[in-house]
């Protein structure tokens, strides 16, 4: 029997008009892995019979959950930002487009789908009523440019056929590490080393209903969270400073292999939380400051402003 293989598997996404309804509509996504799958409880019940034999378990709730390793391009990435932050607002009349992606819009359900087509009979996971939960990245170093997607779902059923015939492919213009330039305060700084930082959308996962067969009725959503972690040579204590005092600032990432391929990651209002450096041994020191990201007065009205700047007009 044919193995599968996931070379030759694919992750399908669509947005949900109704929550837990399949989409109409699907889109090939470009992933270095995806773990995301339903898993259910089994319970050994203490009932007593007579006899030590074990009784029956049982069943208890299900929960779909996993993480869509993702790299960041300006074409495909589009949607993901899209599953996470809701529908951007673009400008542009015309190539390059500017796709504006704010914290605080309403974001969609989802459904995901993995296609496993070189089965025998090819089989196709199909994940429904899913939201986008947590996205972390890191930048800076040499390797592949990528994001983590956290997703949590409500029901997986197994079918022989995709729930779009006919999905689009999106095409793939990757962006790269070596391509950012950082800036710290609203200046251009070039003694960072690395930048993490993680989003936490706070989704409420405990909201079982009566009646529901055990999958969730809803997933509502939750108050964000941001932070990160700013990593750099240490010249002199100017970052320092700025945590010893509690003092504001902001970071923003750009990513640009030309005006029509790049990604601009703002943070516009962040503290920086005291961490000094100690002395490791003989070789150069950096310091590593972690960072919490809020909302309060910014021109920008949030506390995350992804803009993606691509060929396309997503009207």
């Amino acid at each position: 029997m044919t193995q599968a293989t996931g070379a030759l598997a694919k992750l399908v996404l669509g947005f949900e008009t109704t929550f837990g309804t399949a989409a109409a509509a699907g889109f090939v996504i470009p992933i270095n892995s995806s773990t995301l799958k339903m898993s259910r409880n089994q319970t050994q019940p203490a009932t007593i019979t007579g006899n030590i034999n074990p009784v029956e378990p049982y069943d208890g709730n299900s929960s779909v959950s996993g993480e869509i390793n993702v790299p960041i391009d300006s074409l495909a990435f589009w949607y993901m930002l899209k599953a996470a932050l809701g529908v951007p607002v673009t400008t542009g009349a015309s190539s390059p487009y500017a796709h504006a992606f704010k914290a605080g819009t309403t974001r969609p359900s989802l459904t995901l789908e993995h296609q496993f087509t070189d089965l025998a009979t090819p089989k196709y996971f199909l994940y429904t009523g899913c939201k986008i939960s947590t996205i972390s990245l890191s930048a800076g170093d040499d390797g592949e440019l990528v994001a983590t997607f956290g997703v949590v779902g409500t029901s997986e059923v197994i079918g022989t056929s995709p729930f779009d015939a006919d999905p689009t492919d999106l095409g793939f213009a990757r962006l790269k590490n070596n391509q950012l330039t950082l800036k710290e305060g609203g200046s251009t700084i070039s003694n960072a080393k690395m930048v993490d930082c993680s989003i936490n959308f706070n989704v409420d996962t405990g909201q079982y209903v009566i009646g529901g067969g055990g999958v969730l009725g809803s997933i509502p959503e939750g108050v964000m969270t941001i932070t990160g972690n700013l990593n750099a040579l240490f010249e002199d204590t100017v970052l320092l400073q700025k945590a010893l005092d509690s003092t504001e600032s902001s970071l923003e990432l750009t990513f640009e292999e030309s005006a029509t391929s790049k990604i601009v990651i703002l943070f516009p209002e962040i503290k920086y939380a005291l961490n000094s450096p100690g002395i490791e041994g003989p070789m150069g020191i950096a310091v590593s400051l972690p960072f919490a990201a809020y909302y309060t007065n910014a021109s920008e009205e949030t506390s995350l402003l992804v803009t993606l700047s691509n060929p396309e007009a997503h009207a």
